[in-house]
C-alpha cells in the first residue's frame, strides 16, 4: 500500500526562471550589471537530483530570454536554516550576482535580497510583495490539493489510485505567485501566461536537449535510475522526442545533470 506523490515543479521553476531573465534583461539594458554579463545566484538546499532539476530548471527559463546568463549556485545542506540561507544570499551577494533565487524555504535569502536592493524570485513564498515590495519578483509552489483528491475519491469510491502520481500546471499541482509589478521587468507577467501555455500544450519542453550543453557537447541519451534498487542502478532511457523526460517515468525527480553555464560554488 506503498505510493509516491510529487509535482512536476521544474515547469514553475522555468515559469519564474523566464521572469528572472526578464529582470537581467532590463537591469542589462539600463546599464545596472555588476559585472560584464548577467549572474544569477542560488541558494540550493542539497546536491541531490531534486534540488539539481530545480536550480537547472530555473537557470533554462533565464537563458531562454537572457541567453547569455551564467549562474552560482552554493549549497547549504539544509530546507529551512533561515541563518545558513542569510550567509549564502550574503556570499552571492558579494561575489557579484545580480538576482537570486532558491530552493531553500525560509525567508532568509529573500530579506538579505530585501535589504540589498537585489532583485529576488521565490520558492513556496506567497504575499512577499507586502514584505519585500522593492526586490521580490514572483514565487512558484506545489499545490497538493488535485493530489489529495485523488488520494482521497480513491478510497471514497474503492479505486485504485496511482501508484507513482505527478501533478502537472495542466492539473493544477503547480502553481505561481502574483508577479509584483514593483520589481518585475515591464510584461513579466503576460509572458508568463504565453509560457505557461506552451508549457501545458506540450508545444515546449523545459529541459529540451537543444537548449543546453554539458561539457560543451549536446545530451543525446541518458539512462536514469528510475526503478528503485539498493544500488541506484541507471535503467531507463529518459532522453526521447528531443527532451529529457523528467519525472514521467516516475514521480521523484532524476535529472541529475550539471550542464554548461551553471558554477557550482560548494
Amino acid at each position: 500500500n506503498f505510493h509516491n506523490g510529487y509535482a512536476a515543479v521544474y515547469e514553475g521553476r522555468y515559469l519564474t526562471g523566464v521572469a528572472a531573465g526578464m529582470k537581467l534583461n532590463e537591469l542589462k539594458n539600463a546599464g545596472k550589471l555588476k559585472g560584464s554579463v548577467p549572474k544569477v545566484g542560488f541558494v540550493a538546499a542539497y546536491t541531490y537530483a531534486e534540488v539539481v532539476s530545480a536550480y537547472t530548471a530555473f537557470f533554462l527559463g533565464v537563458r531562454s530570454v537572457c541567453p547569455d546568463a551564467v549562474m552560482d549556485v552554493t549549497f547549504v545542506g539544509a530546507w529551512y536554516d533561515q541563518e545558513l540561507e542569510r550567509a549564502a544570499a550574503q556570499k552571492l551577494i558579494a561575489g557579484g550576482c545580480d538576482l537570486l533565487s532558491q530552493t531553500s524555504d525560509s525567508m532568509g535569502v529573500p530579506s538579505e535580497c530585501e535589504k540589498a536592493g537585489v532583485p529576488n524570485v521565490g520558492y513556496n513564498l506567497d504575499g512577499m510583495e507586502t514584505i519585500c515590495p522593492n526586490t521580490f519578483i514572483v514565487s512558484c509552489k506545489i499545490n497538493w490539493q488535485p493530489y489529495f483528491e485523488s488520494a482521497i475519491n480513491a478510497a471514497k469510491y474503492g479505486r485504485l489510485m496511482a501508484r507513482d502520481y505527478t501533478g502537472t500546471l495542466n492539473t493544477g499541482s503547480v502553481e505561481l505567485s502574483a508577479v509584483n509589478p514593483q520589481a518585475a521587468a515591464q510584461g513579466t507577467a503576460a509572458k508568463l501566461v504565453e509560457i505557461r501555455g506552451l508549457l501545458k500544450s506540450g508545444t515546449l519542453h523545459v529541459f529540451d536537449t537543444s537548449a543546453f550543453t554539458v561539457n560543451g557537447e549536446k545530451l543525446t541519451s541518458y539512462i536514469a535510475d528510475v526503478n528503485y534498487d539498493d544500488e541506484f542502478t541507471p535503467d531507463t532511457e529518459v532522453i526521447s522526442n528531443g527532451y529529457f523526460h523528467e519525472s514521467e517515468y516516475r514521480s521523484a525527480p532524476y535529472f541529475a545533470i550539471q550542464i554548461d553555464g551553471i558554477t557550482l560554488l560548494g
